[in-house]
């Protein structure tokens, strides 16, 4: 078991790719002949009234439609610079903008290759709209019968460069329960949902992250503990599950659990039933257990 605490400074997050020719202010041509190609400003602009100009539009807000197009085409990781080049954008502003959709985690970024790449979160975002197309989505429908069979709110989170984040909640509807947002950030060492994606790192890796961690941390009380850390990190991966509680929310925590490597994402997941204490710990083997089981039945190859 295992206490959080609030998220620590310093979140450092951590994309090669073909780059697109076509101008920002276009749309997506692949697939359309030359003379389609050259028409499409015009359609456009056809589509715009008369008194406001397409380049009137909030940039910021059109840019990052623009981005996830880009990535929608691509559909493989890229630099700042090979976003910003394909989509002829200041890369001053392109690397801002990404750093942006980082931190509210509709993007990843791989320090390693300075490279970004969508989350799960956007795919999440418009499944209620098409329940056939959406809705029978394993992660979708795991959680739905999570938060069915134990009442409590679900949420799928995964590693934000030194934080955990929350990329889709069901919540509760039970009178008394835990309220979380998506895009919720926690502590990647100090938490139940970074204990369960941080289990799924090597022992070396870990201290690897938490030595960036803590150069982040300006006081050495508020440092991480990596011996600590390491011990906590050997029972979650014995009992298959973590067990979180208080700090973050007084009174609150959660049971949390790796989860097996999906199509849905490109980077690891955890999934955490989250509830009141007094729930958690007189149900968290039988929490732990309804998880397994549904997690066998959803996302089993």
């Amino acid at each position: 078991m295992a206490q959080e605490s609030g998220l620590t400074a310093g979140q450092v997050t951590e994309m090669a790719i073909v780059k697109r020719n076509e101008p920002a202010t276009r749309a997506p041509t692949r697939g359309l002949t030359p003379e389609l190609r050259r028409d499409i400003p015009k359609v456009t602009q056809s589509l715009v009234p008369p008194d406001q100009k397409i380049d009137s539009t909030v940039k910021s807000a059109k840019r990052v439609f623009e981005v996830l197009e880009f990535f929608e085409e691509h559909q493989s990781a890229a630099s700042v610079i090979d976003v910003a080049a394909a989509l002829h954008f200041p890369q001053s502003s392109t690397s801002a903008l990404m750093r942006t959709m980082t931190a509210l985690g509709y993007l990843h970024y791989d320090a390693g290759r300075r490279t970004y790449v969508p989350t799960a979160r956007i795919s999440m975002l418009g499944h209620w709209l098409s329940p056939v197309l959406f809705r029978r989505g394993r992660l979708i429908n795991l959680m739905e019968d999570l938060s069915a069979k134990t009442g409590e709110t679900v949420m799928v989170g995964l590693r934000n460069g030194l934080a955990a984040q929350y990329i889709h909640v069901i919540q509760s509807k039970v009178p008394m329960r835990l309220h979380v947002r998506s895009g919720t950030l926690r502590p990647l060492a100090k938490s139940g949902l970074g204990y369960a994606l941080l289990s799924r790192y090597s022992n070396k890796e870990v201290r690897r992250l938490v030595k960036l961690l803590n150069s982040y941390e300006m006081h050495p009380e508020k440092q991480v503990d990596i011996k600590a850390l390491l011990v906590e990190l050997g029972k979650v991966r014995k009992q298959g599950h973590a067990l979180s509680l208080s700090l973050v929310t007084p009174g609150a925590g959660v049971v949390a659990m790796a989860l097996p490597r999906v199509a849905e994402s490109s980077e690891p997941l955890a999934i955490c039933v989250a509830g009141l204490t007094d729930a958690l710990v007189s149900q968290e083997k039988a929490f732990a257990a309804v998880m397994r089981d549904a997690i066998k039945f959803h996302l089993s190859d």
